[in-house]
C-alpha cells in the first residue's frame, strides 16, 4: 500500500485566506490525509484556523502548534510569519490527536492526554510507534513521565514546546476538539512503514563544570554553593543585569547534563539560561535536578547551521529511503543564526533526499536519544523520518 507525505504553506496576511491557500496547495499534492499537522505564527487567528481546518477536513485528526517567527519545509526557510501544513496519507495506518488543558497535576494530565489520543486513533490497548508532543512551555519533563507511565519508556517521543515570536506567552496549541494556551497536545502514529529517530545538540563540553547545589523548579540558584549567575558569568566572561533576558547571549553557551557515551564520545541534554534572577540565580528553559553536574557547553554558528542535516542523516544513516519527515529546531538556535537559515533548510532538504518535511521553531525540544531515553532539552534538534523498508 502506497503511503504519502506532503507539505504546503502560505504567507498571506489574512488568517482565512492563508489557511485556505495552504489547504488548496496541499490538496493538489496528496489524497485526503490520515493526519494533519499545522504550524503557524502567533499573529494568525487560531479560531479561524481551527474552524477552517475542521470544515475542510471533517474526518481527519489534526494537531496545531504555534512556532517562533516562521518555520522550514523542503521549499526552504519561511521567515517571519506564515502557516504550514504537513499531511500523511496512510490508509493502513492509524492516527489520533488530543489536547488537554493543564489545570491540575501535570503527570495525570499527560496520562489523560496520551490515553485520549490513543482512544481517538481507534487503537485502544495498542502502543503507538511514535508520539508527537506539543506542550506549552514549563513542565515538559513531568509530561514525558506521565506519557511513559501509560505506554512505557521505549516508545519514541518527538516534540517541541509551543512558541511565540518574543517569549511573551502568545503560544497556542489546538486540534479539532479543543484549544489551549496552557496544556498538552499529542498526536499518536501507527504508520504502515519504518520510522527512525534522532535527537542531538551541536555543542561540546568545555573544561568548566559545577554541581547544582540549590535548585527551585526551573531556577538554578547555586552552583558549587555559590550564586549560579556569578559562576556562569565567570565562565562566559560577560556581566548581565538582574531580571534581564540573556537568551541570545547564552545561546552558544548552554549548560549540559551528561546523558551517556556512544563510541566513547559523551553526549548531553542541554538547558538554556533564560535570565538572571533577582537573587543572582539563573532561570532556565529546562528543569535541573539538585546534585547534577552541569557542564559549560560551547557551540558555533557553523555547527548550528550544519547539524540539522546531520541529525536527519543520523536517523538511519545511509539506509535512508525516506517518504518524508518531521523535524524540530530550537527557536533560540534559529534566532542566533537567523541570517543563514536558508543554509540550514538546504542541509535538511539534502539529508531528507528532497522529500517533504516540516520543521517548526520551538521553546524546548523532546526526542529519543540513541540509548532509547526520551528527554526534554533546549537548543536541540529532533528528527523523525518515515521510510520504506
Amino acid at each position: 500500500m502506497a503511503m504519502d507525505i506532503a507539505t504546503s504553506f502560505s504567507v498571506l496576511n489574512h488568517s482565512h485566506d492563508a489557511i485556505v491557500d495552504a489547504i488548496n496547495k496541499l490538496d493538489e499534492k496528496i489524497a485526503p490525509p490520515s493526519l494533519l499537522l499545522l504550524y503557524f505564527s502567533e499573529d494568525y487567528d487560531y479560531d479561524v484556523l481551527q474552524l477552517t481546518l475542521t470544515k475542510y477536513y471533517p474526518n481527519t485528526p489534526f494537531l496545531a502548534c504555534s512556532s517562533c517567527q516562521g518555520f522550514m519545509t523542503e521549499d526552504g526557510y519561511i521567515n517571519g510569519r506564515g502557516v504550514a501544513l504537513w499531511a500523511i496519507n496512510d490508509i493502513v495506518g492509524a492516527y489520533g490527536t488530543s489536547i488537554v488543558s493543564s489545570n491540575g497535576a501535570i503527570f495525570d494530565i499527560a496520562r489523560q492526554a496520551i490515553l485520549k489520543a490513543i482512544n481517538n486513533s481507534g487503537r485502544l490497548g495498542e502502543s503507538p510507534t511514535l508520539i508527537l508532543l506539543h506542550a506549552t512551555p514549563g513542565c515538559e519533563e513531568e509530561v514525558i513521565r506521565g506519557i511513559e507511565d501509560v505506554v512505557g519508556k521505549n516508545i519514541a517521543i518527538i516534540g517541541g514546546s509551543a512558541a511565540d515570536d518574543h517569549v511573551q506567552g502568545n503560544w497556542r496549541i489546538f486540534n479539532h476538539e479543543q484549544q489551549t494556551q496552557q496544556g498538552i497536545g499529542i498526536a499518536v502514529f501507527y504508520p504502515n512503514c519504518e520510522v527512525s529517530f534522532s535527537f542531538h545538540s551541536g555543542y561540546a563540553a568545555t573544561s568548566y563544570s559545577a554541581i547544582a547545589t540549590k535548585v527551585q523548579g526551573r531556577e538554578l540558584i547555586e552552583l558549587d554553593h555559590q550564586p549560579a549567575a556569578d559562576i556562569y558569568q565567570q565562565w562566559i566572561q560577560q556581566n548581565f543585569e538582574a531580571n534581564s533576558s540573556i537568551i541570545n547571549e547564552s545561546s552558544l553557551n548552554p549548560l549540559g547534563r551528561l546523558v551517556g557515551e556512544i563510541h566513547d564520545l559523551p553526549y548531553f541534554k542541554l538547558a538554556h539560561p533564560l535570565m538572571v534572577t533577582k537573587t543572582n540565580g539563573l532561570k532556565m528553559f529546562a528543569s535541573i535536578i539538585e546534585g547534577e553536574r552541569l557542564y559549560f557547553m560551547t557551540g558555533t554558528d557553523e555547527r548550528l547551521i550544519t547539524r540539522a542535516g546531520r541529525v536527519v542523516t543520523a536517523t538511519n544513516g545511509i539506509k535512508l529511503n525516506p517518504i518524508g519527515g518531521l523535524a524540530i529546531y530550537c527557536a533560540g538556535c534559529m534566532l542566533k543564526v537567523q541570517q543563514r537559515m536558508e543554509e540550514v533548510a538546504l542541509f535538511m532538504k539534502i539529508a531528507m533526499h528532497d522529500k517533504s518535511f516540516v520543521c517548526p521553531f520551538t521553546f524546548g525540544e523532546q526526542g529519543q536519544f540513541v540509548t532509547g531515553e526520551n528527554a526534554h532539552g533546549n537548543l536541540m534538534i529532533s528528527a523523525v523520518v518515515f521510510h520504506r523498508d
